[in-house]
């Protein structure tokens, strides 16, 4: 019999889980609230109706859905002496004036306001508290409800919801935990060993993001830099040959320029970007190695326990699960 507690936590988890859906829309484009019509983001609110359903001069989006059209080309806003795309406005929102029900709207890819039940609620926050903390009092446990042991720590892979960088982040706190800190290579590999064992095809966010106040990428949990570099940071494949700096080594400034004459490669490293709006990432397309993402794309919590389990670990008991 499943208790009524975790039953309840599991319907309001498929409704964390079902807040982004797959757009059906190209880039640049949006998705009308109903009838799967997709129109350019331009047309969004400049009382030409282009939906047929007039999603897309709906009142309630466009008191806050304004345009800068005395600097800038429709659908595009002003900011920092430059014209940006709302979608290019939203990785910038410390600099731009673009409200965040706008950035919600764009990360769903369509004409709706997010309903109330799709954000982390003050019901569903406790409900996942609860079952957390009941099983932290277990001490038959290794980990508690929602986590695994993955290493020597305990970890929640939460692959099923997609959301936001900032939406994760309070997801993993709401259960005790943060986005996952990984600057060690033993855990590193323990980690790979997991998702590899585990066939999983996710993408997860971590705990590292650019941060303004220390000018480097820097774990959220405490503020220390990031490692930059191999092992941790992906590769990525670029179109042009690129003449290769000496490796990167200062956490606080830019990338050094590369020598004269030095050899050019088809391939660069993360993180390509250093400014607010970027968040790290674990992705299946790159191998689960660190790459740098914008904060608002969807992917699944990866979150590392902030309760010390070490002593719930029974006598020989495994550091990976197979």
């Amino acid at each position: 019999m499943v208790p009524a507690r975790v039953t309840k936590l599991l319907v309001l988890s498929s409704l964390l889980i079902a807040g982004v859906e797959a757009s059906r829309c190209s880039s640049g484009q949006i998705e009308c609230k109903t009838g799967g019509q997709c129109i350019s983001m331009d047309y969004v609110c400049t009382s030409g109706q282009q939906c047929s359903d007039g999603s897309d001069e709906d009142p309630s989006i466009c008191k806050f859905w304004k345009h800068t059209q005395q600097y800038c080309s429709s659908g595009n806003v002003y900011c920092n002496s430059g014209c940006y795309s709302f979608e290019n406005a939203c990785n910038r929102m410390s600099e731009c004036p673009v409200d965040s029900r706008i950035c919600q709207i764009i990360k769903q890819r369509k004409l709706a306001l997010p309903p109330k039940s799709m954000n982390m609620t003050s019901e569903l926050v406790t409900l996942f508290a609860t079952a957390v903390n009941s099983t932290l009092q277990n001490k038959k446990r290794n980990c508690p409800l929602l986590y695994t042991y993955v290493g020597d720590r305990c970890l929640s892979l939460f692959s099923a919801a997609k959301v936001s960088w900032p939406e994760a982040r309070q997801f993993c706190r709401s259960i005790y935990g943060d986005l996952l800190k990984l600057d060690d290579l033993a855990d590193l590999g323990h980690l790979l060993q997991y998702m590899r064992a585990s066939m999983l095809t996710s993408d997860y966010w971590i705990g590292g993001r650019f941060d303004l106040d220390t000018n480097a990428w820097s774990w959220t949990v405490d503020d220390s830099t990031m490692p930059l570099g191999s092992p941790f940071w992906a590769e990525r494949h670029i179109s042009t040959c690129t003449p290769r700096p000496p490796p990167h080594t200062d956490p606080f400034s830019d990338p050094p320029a590369a020598l004269p004459g030095a050899t050019c490669y088809e391939y660069t490293q993360a993180p390509e970007n250093r400014q607010e709006g970027w968040c790290s990432a674990l992705t299946y397309k790159h191998f689960y190695y660190i790459s740098d993402e914008s904060c608002q794309e969807a992917k699944s919590p990866l979150c590392m326990l902030e309760v010390d389990m070490e002593e719930n670990k029974p006598e020989g008991e495994p550091t990976v699960s197979p």
